[in-house]
């Protein structure tokens, strides 16, 4: 983590505020790919990812897009309300877990609301690059549209199409079209909105593997409120842990004084999948695709649980 001042907050609607953050000696910031994130810390102890929007003075200063969420935690609307221009955050160096692929002969771009930050950057690059794509943006009206005016002017403008819910909707289905070998679908924004976007695919005879999207939101998974304890068994430490039914996992490990990556803790993120060799885990993360999870070799400690009454962790 190092330190960056807030040097700009503009209103781009009326609950999405964006920000640019400058290195505070004036180095030259990370490069980074379409689709990165970084993690911020800021306020009350608050640490939350937000994807970075190119431009062409991205190694003078990230951008980033926040939504003013009141179901949300509580971070995006500290970010509104208590930080302002010239204030101190604490951010990471860039991580990519939302990769385009650049070897694609067309994409296809759809974003959901705010969901426009990681899809944005990807239109500038593929416009850089020369590949073909299309960017679908889809929010309730153009009011509540963020850089409506920016997409309306870029050198991409023709390749732009906004969805607005005020006004008649075009069918996804048919947008998007069936599936062709070198298209790839990438979206992103609240969890309803890039499944259906995924269903519309399917329904083309898309593939899994030309199908992406990365969540910004993690939705609470049902459980009957009867979480029990169970056992981790750290190989590489020598340890055995018990975790109780009101602890995470990721709790248990930092208790026990052993290290572990983490992030969004919500499993969005990814950051702190651990290796499983003995058990079954109880996946309860959004970031592991259901044939990963199938293999039961890896789990979030995070958000996950045991379904076994112990696991061994390469830890």
């Amino acid at each position: 983590m190092f330190d960056v001042q807030i040097r700009s907050k503009t209103l781009e609607t009326a609950n999405i505020v964006s920000f640019e953050l400058a290195p505070k000696n004036g180095d030259c910031l990370p490069e980074f790919e379409a689709g990165s994130h970084i993690d911020m810390k800021f306020g009350d102890n608050f640490t939350r990812q937000y994807s970075l929007i190119n431009h062409p003075k991205s190694h003078e200063f990230y951008k980033i897009a926040v939504l003013k969420d009141p179901n949300s935690r509580g971070g995006s609307v500290a970010l509104h309300d208590n930080v302002a221009i010239g204030d101190t955050v604490s951010i990471s160096e860039p991580r990519n877990l939302f990769p385009l692929d650049l070897t694609s002969k067309r994409v296809l771009l759809f974003a959901g609301g705010i969901g426009i930050t990681p899809i944005m950057s990807m239109a500038i690059e593929l416009d850089r690059l020369g590949i073909d794509f299309e960017l679908h943006y889809h929010s309730k009206s153009q009011a509540n549209t963020a850089f409506y005016q920016q997409l309306l002017s870029c050198s991409f403008a023709a390749k732009v199409f906004f969805h607005f819910s005020d006004k008649n909707k075009k069918d996804v289905t048919q947008i998007i079209g069936a599936f062709t070998p070198g298209t790839n679908l990438y979206t992103c924004g609240p969890s309803g909105y890039m499944d259906y976007i995924f269903d519309c695919a399917r329904a083309n005879s898309w593939q899994e593997g030309n199908l992406h999207k990365e969540n910004f939101k993690a939705e609470p998974l049902a459980t009957d409120g009867t979480d029990k304890p169970f056992k981790l068994i750290l190989t590489r430490s020598g340890l055995e842990i018990q975790v109780e039914s009101d602890q995470t996992a990721l709790e248990a490990i930092e208790d026990a004084g052993v290290e572990i990556d983490m992030s969004c803790e919500m499993g969005v993120c990814g950051t702190c999948v651990t290796a499983v060799t003995c058990g079954i885990p109880d996946h309860r993360d959004t970031f592991l695709s259901a044939q990963e999870k199938a293999q039961n070799n890896q789990f979030t400690p995070c958000c996950s649980r045991a379904l076994s009454d112990s696991l061994t962790l390469d830890l």
